[in-house]
This record gives C-alpha cells, sequence and structure tokens, in this order.
C-alpha cells in the first residue's frame, strides 16, 4: 500500500523501511511506471518467508517498469536461504525448478542502488533484466561458500550498468553477465568466496542477444574458484561476444585467474566431444596488469572454439604465481592475439 500509494503520487515519494524493525515479507512486486523519482529507503530488516510453501518461484521482491528510482538506508534483505538450498537440485538437474531471486529490477530505467545489503538468498541475490543506467554504489553481498546458485548481481538484456565500491562474498558467480549485456562498468570490487566473475554461459539458446563493452578493473579476487571467467556451451547457437577489458586486477590463490572455456556442458546437458563445436565468437578481449596467485598450476587458460577460434586476445603486464611446485603455466587452443610486457606464466599463443 504504502509503495502504490508513493508511485502514485504526483512528484514521486519515499517508502521507508524503518530502523527499528524487523519485517516478514512474502513475495512481492512493486509496480510502475510511477509519476515521479521514487525512493524505497530500508533501514530496517526485510525477512523472506522460511516456509516450505515459498521455496520455489521466480523471485521474493520484484522492481517492474520503474523509471527514476533510488533504493538506499542502512538495512538488510534476509532471503533466509538456508531453508531453501536442500531442496536445489540444479547441480544434478539441468531442468530443476530455480529458487526465488532476493531482488530482481525488470524493465528498470535510471535507478541508483547504494548501501544495501543482501543476505543468504535462496537463488541470485541481485538481477536485472531488460533494464538501463543503473548503478551499484557500496552494495553488500552474503552467503555461505557451498549455498548453491547464489550469484551476486546476474545482468541480462541490459546496457549501462555499472557496480562499484562493493563486497561480495557467495557461493556462486560474484558477478555474472548473460546475453544482452552491454556497457557493464564493474569497479573496485571484492570478490570472494565465490566463482569469480563471469561472462556467460553464452549460447545456449538461438537468437541469444549479442555481449559487448564489458569493462572489470580495480578488482580484487579471495580463493574464488576462477577470477575473470568467459564461458560459452560447447555445442551452441551463434552469437559474439566483443570489446572485454580486464584491468588491474589481483588473485589471491584463486583457482582458475584468466580461463576462456568454449567446452562448457555442466550436468551432462550436452554431448561431450573433444572437439568444442561453440559457435560463439570471442573476440577483441584483453588482460591487463593482472598479478597474483593461482592454486593450480595452468594460471592462464584459453580453451576456445574450433568451429570459432577466439580472436583478438590481447595479454599486457600479467604475473600470476602458482601457490605450489614449480612454475605457473597457460594453456591455448584455438586462440590468436598478443602478448606485450612480462608475461608469468609465458603465453602460449
Amino acid at each position: 500500500m504504502a509503495w502504490n500509494a508513493a508511485c502514485a503520487n504526483n512528484g514521486g515519494g519515499l517508502v521507508l523501511v524503518p530502523a527499528i524493525g524487523r519485517f516478514l515479507v512474502l513475495p512481492l512486486l512493486l509496480q510502475g511506471p510511477c509519476n515521479g523519482f521514487i525512493q524505497l529507503q530500508i533501514d530496517g530488516d526485510l525477512l523472506a518467508s522460511p516456509d516450505k510453501a515459498f521455496v520455489s518461484g521466480y523471485y521474493w521482491l520484484q522492481i517492474h517498469q520503474v523509471n527514476n528510482l533510488a533504493i538506499h538506508g542502512l538495512g538488510r534483505l534476509v532471503g533466509r536461504g538456508q531453508t531453501a538450498w536442500p531442496y536445489n537440485t540444479c547441480s544434478t538437474d539441468a531442468s530443476c525448478t530455480r529458487l526465488p531471486i532476493n531482488l530482481i529490477f525488470q524493465s528498470v530505467n535510471i535507478a541508483r542502488i547504494r548501501n544495501i545489503k543482501s543476505f543468504h538468498s535462496k537463488s541470485f541475490h541481485f538481477a536485472l533484466n531488460g533494464c538501463n543506467d543503473v548503478l551499484f554504489d557500496n552494495v553488500t553481498v552474503i552467503a555461505p561458500s557451498d549455498s548453491p546458485n547464489t550469484d551476486g548481481i546476474h545482468i541480462s538484456m541490459s546496457t549501462g550498468i555499472t557496480i562499484q565500491n562493493s563486497l561480495i562474498a557467495t557461493g556462486d558467480d560474484c558477478i555474472s553477465l548473460g546475453p544482452g549485456s552491454h556497457t557493464v562498468n564493474i569497479t573496485n570490487v571484492h570478490c570472494g568466496p565465490g566463482h569469480g566473475i563471469s561472462i556467460g554461459s553464452l549460447g545456449r539458446y538461438p537468437n541469444e542477444s549479442d555481449v559487448s563493452g564489458i569493462t572489470v578493473r580495480d578488482t580484487k579476487f579471495y580463493g574464488t574458484m576462477n577470477g575473470v571467467r568467459i564461458k560459452t556451451w560447447s555445442s551452441s547457437y551463434q552469437s559474439v561476444l566483443s570489446n572485454v577489458a580486464f584491468l588491474n586486477l589481483e588473485m589471491h590463490n584463486v583457482n582458475n585467474p584468466i580461463v576462456i572455456d568454449q567446452n562448457y556442458c555442466p550436468h551432462n546437458a550436452c554431448q561431450q566431444t573433444k572437439v568444442s563445436e561453440s559457435r560463439v565468437q570471442i573476440k577483441d578481449v584483453k588482460y591487463e596488469d593482472i598479478r597474483g596467485s593461482s592454486s593450480i598450476q595452468a594460471a592462464v587458460t584459453f580453451n576456445c572454439s574450433q568451429v570459432a577460434p577466439c580472436q583478438g586476445i590481447v595479454l599486457q603486464n600479467i604475473n600470476l604465481t602458482f601457490n605450489g611446485t614449480g612454475s605457473s603455466t597457460s594453456i591455448c587452443q584455438n586462440v590468436r592475439g598478443s602478448s606485450f610486457g612480462p608475461q608469468l606464466p609465458p603465453c602460449c599463443f
């Protein structure tokens, strides 16, 4: 009722969640369009239901068709994911039922999300689809390292997204970018634990939109499964990923600091072969000033497609040591590019 009143008010309005309070909220759609700039100030805690009846569903909270939005405050979104994770079967079943996303932005334009904390989501913490000009600043995401599918921020079919000055410690990708992600800037993020920052997986469905203009800079990874990863399905439909830059990154005991995997095929969802038939073209990807340590010897892996080899891959000033016996190494398949400056491990193309 408060949202509807603020949204309908000429000139906009503000919805306040008081600081002294913990509020149980059942799945909720906050619908626009609104008649002006609208603010959601969350100073208290919003609690998802622990009831099994709310284990499945697309979202817990959704904001739909809203322009000129601000979300801020000192409060928390508490997803109570520990009541739902035992029902997650996605590690073995590609057609599994997805659990609710803590907060999804659908068709939202010009939004600023600041200082919000998201805890223990049942699935993704934040997701954006069909959005434009959205800023996440000083956002905190927390979930156990073994919590399934709890991506920090997932982006798809969206343009002009900025994520900065944030801490993301979760059980899946800190940030994941799906089809149709354009002009995304990620700066000064603490990532870990989790699976790193991933572009993809791409190419699973026909007519996927291309991905371009992705920049990740000044970011640190701690004990993550991957650092910066690009992944496409091993048997995929055609699309293009281009104009990507990974700049000034620190890796601290990261399993795969730099990886392109065009043989991605979890849960036996496609026929495994020794030859990648991915038709996603990856081109113009730059890795510059990336340093730190790898927990496996192959610190750099480019496993590109035989039918659409990676093109325009650039390595500049790479210094990744192996936390073990021997020196770090690199692996290259079907990749074309160039290298400049010091290279540890030695460049393999």
